[in-house]
């Protein structure tokens, strides 16, 4: 259809379980502004990154985070890639400007060069293919047997396998440290972020894995040194709060948190994880508390079964059974009209 009419090609990978792939086609492509402007100049292509045994979509942009959004010519040169939402401004303008920039490219003929336009399935490892088609999962060894004997590091499937499943050797990510400004014109700048944001990722989980304080430092000098600063800043903020949880600093995890609220660095799907955990693991009063009023903060905003059962647990682990049972049979009833299994909750509803 693309060559037919003349127009590039938007792929959009999503899962049937991802929450933010919803969003986007409700704000984009069930948007029927933004969605005339995407049909001037392109045709969309949803694809379940999920169910990829018949065209390698998937196994061929190596996708594994959700949704993300590639943009291609119809003979298949690759032109932009976008995770998750893209940029820190709204989706729709995010989106918006995605569009602009892939026509602009396209005009001057400019595409991501290291990517082959055709799709050939046999040159990736089978480890790989099994993985992306769901029919296997991945062992220790495949990862470690494919770097021992991989001769070429910087070729399109050496590339995908480092995106996609990280764990390399330190002497790969030293390549691709040394050798960024190739890489990124090779695999695009989004690729190449990407892969360094999973380095810096490792790297703080398994110092705060390890309770290791040293290598959680050396995490933080190397996401200094290798992010932009505002990146850099928003990983030290998120992995200073787990590192802290970890450890059993509840009060400063806590703390922290309240600021990234405050600072509006923070959404309601990390305050909820961080509550849990305080449900979950802390007895502190105080901490407690605190949690109780971050989560009404959220449940105040946009409320979903989630935020409400976990408010609902810790307004009753904080003493307030009976607001505890009003959120609760919220979040059932939230849950149940759109389908999710709300049987944990109603045995916490039956214990409050």
């Amino acid at each position: 259809m693309a060559a037919e009419q003349h127009k590039l090609l938007i792929v959009d990978f999503y899962t049937t379980w991802c929450t933010p792939c919803k969003v986007l086609d409700k704000k984009i492509f069930k948007n029927d502004s933004i969605a005339s402007q995407i049909s001037e100049r392109f045709v969309v292509l949803k694809y379940d990154a999920e169910q990829d045994t018949v065209y390698n979509l998937s196994l061929k942009h190596h996708v594994c985070s959700y949704p993300t959004t590639v943009v291609l010519t119809a003979d298949g040169k690759l032109i932009r890639k976008m995770y998750g939402f893209g940029r820190s401004e709204p989706l729709e303008a995010s989106y918006i400007n995605l569009l602009q920039e892939s026509i602009s490219l396209h005009e001057q003929g400019k595409y991501i060069t290291g990517f082959s336009p055709t799709i050939d399935p046999d040159k990736y490892p089978d480890f790989y293919k099994k993985y992306i088609r769901r029919i296997a999962n991945i062992s220790p060894n495949d990862l470690t047997d494919y770097w021992m004997h991989n001769q070429d590091l910087k070729s399109e499937v050496s590339f995908a396998i480092l995106a996609y499943f990280g764990r390399a050797p330190q002497n790969i990510v030293d390549l691709l440290i040394q050798h960024r400004s190739e890489y990124e014109t090779r695999y695009g700048e989004a690729d190449v972020k990407f892969v360094i944001n999973n380095v810096v990722a490792e790297r703080f989980n398994t110092a705060i894995k390890e309770k290791d304080e040293i290598k959680y430092e050396a995490a933080v000098k190397f996401a200094k040194q290798y992010l932009t600063s505002r990146d850099a800043d928003e990983y030290v903020k998120a992995y200073e709060v787990k590192m802290c949880m970890a450890t059993g600093k509840w009060e400063k995890a806590t703390s922290i948190l309240e600021e990234r609220v405050r600072q509006n660095t923070i959404n309601g799907d990390e305050i909820n994880y961080f509550c849990w955990a305080i449900y979950e693991q802390c007895s502190q009063k105080n901490v407690i508390g605190r949690a109780t009023q971050l989560m009404k903060g959220v449940v105040e905003v946009n409320s979903s079964f989630a935020t409400l059962d976990t408010y609902a647990r810790l307004l009753a682990k904080n003493g307030s059974r009976e607001e505890a049972v009003v959120a609760m049979k919220r979040a059932i009833k939230m849950g149940n009209e759109n389908g999710e299994d709300t049987k944990d909750s109603e045995e916490a509803l039956g214990k409050f």
